[in-house]
């Protein structure tokens, strides 16, 4: 079972998250109840929790000032805010310290559970990546290469690192290479790679360097190098980064980088991280890496509601001048990727909430994404992306042929008809070809048919629920075209909303 403190110094929201949720269906058992982040702070000593889902703003130690203390001695604690729409500075400190599970009060059951879901989930995973890797050991072979490619990926993965491993690497480099002098060499790259062709790669890497001491592994999407330091072959290994094609990057540590600071230094995440201010299909040396800050004073956040006013105007370039000017910004403060990665998350959020566009797109999918991305310039090239898709939907003045507006005009009559499609406007309406309709549809519009009707019945029903505040969820579905089936009908509208009409309707009364 995982145990779950809660904190809020609202009795009434304490009390009824308490109550409201199943917590044994989540494999999960309430351990304790505080009202302050003090509190809180004694009962995660007493009984060292999973999960604490705490409130943002209390008195004496708030929600940051908690989680802060908190992960300094429990990092593995997983943490849920619940956060008022006036608290996005608070929360945005709280990603540095990796917190990612987000909820805005008022929430109901269905939203704490979700969280909740997922959070276990991530939990899950850790340990079951944790007894993966625990069964791996055990099972390991004890041919030397196989143990010595062993001990380089968790020298390099492991966090922390067990007291004997730091031990255990350098032995094993004055055995492999008769000296202590070594550099690590990573071949990086950002998109996930077949198994198969990391192995040829490594397959070519060897046969180059079969006359000289090295240890290979492959550790997710990279190729990992150790080789001698008292004989290292850097134009060699350019000529072979230069044969694997522009979509790799490479990094080459300085000697002996990780021997006063293993725990950070030495790690796959503090390597790959020295990517990210670089451009992807580099060379990145000793020269160009980057102490990176975590703590930052003075950072001037992207004016949200300045991208809109562009994105409206159709002026995708202005825009992106304010993510890039943004961009310039931290790595001119030296902004450590991972908060950086948070700033342009939260405002990829920010800007879909405000926006309530009508694309139709999984933002925990797109986040995953954001989330396991290498370089700025990755960020760059999805917001360019993401702005010319919202300007495509935004309101223009552009003015359609007159086959289109003619299909406009019948959806807008038809909306309610639970058989609208394209093929059958083309029978009863305009007695025109599917395929040409839909073809130019496409081509004026800039989103596909059946999309379009969706968002225009999603859209629909916001302005029927502002007008009339008695509408029952399946009366709504009823009335445009989804039938019988409300809960389809609700989470279709969540999916493009982002909440779920009767969320909507909560928030009216």
């Amino acid at each position: 079972m995982y145990k779950i403190l809660l904190v809020d110094d609202e009795r009434m929201i304490l009390d009824g998250i308490s109550v409201i949720i199943d917590w044994k269906s989540h494999q999960a058992e309430l351990i304790g109840k505080a009202m302050n982040g003090l509190e809180a702070l004694t009962l995660i000593e007493e009984k060292i929790p999973d999960i604490v889902i705490t409130d943002i703003t209390m008195p004496g130690l708030d929600g940051i000032g908690l989680v802060a203390k908190a992960s300094e001695k429990y990092p593995r604690i997983k943490w849920v805010f619940l956060s008022g729409y006036n608290e996005f500075e608070y929360a945005r400190q709280a990603m540095k310290f990796g917190v990612k599970h987000y909820l805005l009060k008022p929430c109901n059951e269905d939203q704490i559970s979700e969280a909740l879901t997922d959070i276990i989930k991530e939990k899950r995973d850790e340990e079951e990546a944790v007894r993966y890797l625990e069964t791996i050991q055990q099972e390991a072979s004890k041919l030397y290469e196989y143990e010595y490619e062993e001990i380089m990926k968790r020298f390099m993965t492991d966090v922390p690192l067990t007291e004997d491993l730091p031990q255990k690497f350098r032995h094993m480099v004055k055995k492999k290479f008769g000296t202590a002098d070594y550099q690590f060499v990573i071949f990086h790259h950002e998109e996930q790679v077949e198994y198969p062709l990391l192995e040829k790669y490594m397959k070519e890497i060897e046969t180059v360097f079969k006359d000289y001491p090295f240890i290979g592994t492959i550790i997710d999407s990279n190729l990992v190098i150790l080789f001698d330091g008292e004989h290292f072959f850097k134009e060699q290994l350019i000529k072979q980064f230069s044969n694997m094609g522009n979509s790799w990057s490479m990094i080459i540590s300085p000697h002996n980088y990780s021997s006063k600071r293993p725990e950070v230094m030495s790690s796959l995440n503090y390597l790959i991280n020295q990517f990210f201010y670089n451009s992807e299909g580099e060379v990145v040396v000793q020269e160009k890496f980057t102490e990176f800050q975590t703590n930052i004073d003075q950072l001037t956040s992207i004016d949200l509601n300045q991208v809109i006013v562009h994105l409206k105007k159709q002026s995708i370039k202005q825009a992106m001048h304010l993510i890039r000017h943004f961009g310039k910004e931290m790595e001119y403060q030296k902004v450590s990727p991972k908060i950086a990665k948070g700033y342009f998350i939260q405002f990829y959020l920010l800007l879909m909430s405000k926006l309530n566009t009508v694309m139709l797109e999984d933002r925990f999918e797109t986040i995953s994404k954001l989330e396991n991305m290498s370089y700025i310039d990755s960020y760059y090239q999805f917001f360019n992306q993401l702005f010319t898709s919202i300007t495509e939907i935004l309101p223009t003045s552009r003015k359609y042929s007159k086959v289109v507006m003619d299909l406009i005009e019948c959806i807008e009559k038809e909306i309610h008809n639970p058989e609208l499609s394209l093929q059958w406007l083309a029978n009863n309406c305009l007695y025109m070809n599917p395929d040409y309709l839909g073809k130019i549809f496409k081509k004026e519009i800039g989103q596909r048919f059946s999309s379009y009707v969706t968002n225009a019945r999603i859209n629909k029903a916001v302005e029927i629920m502002e007008a009339e505040e008695d509408i029952k969820v399946f009366e709504l579905a009823e009335r445009l075209g989804f039938g019988s089936n409300p809960q389809y009908f609700s989470q279709l509208f969540k999916r493009i909303k982002g909440y779920t009409p009767s969320e909507v309707m909560k928030s009216a009364d």
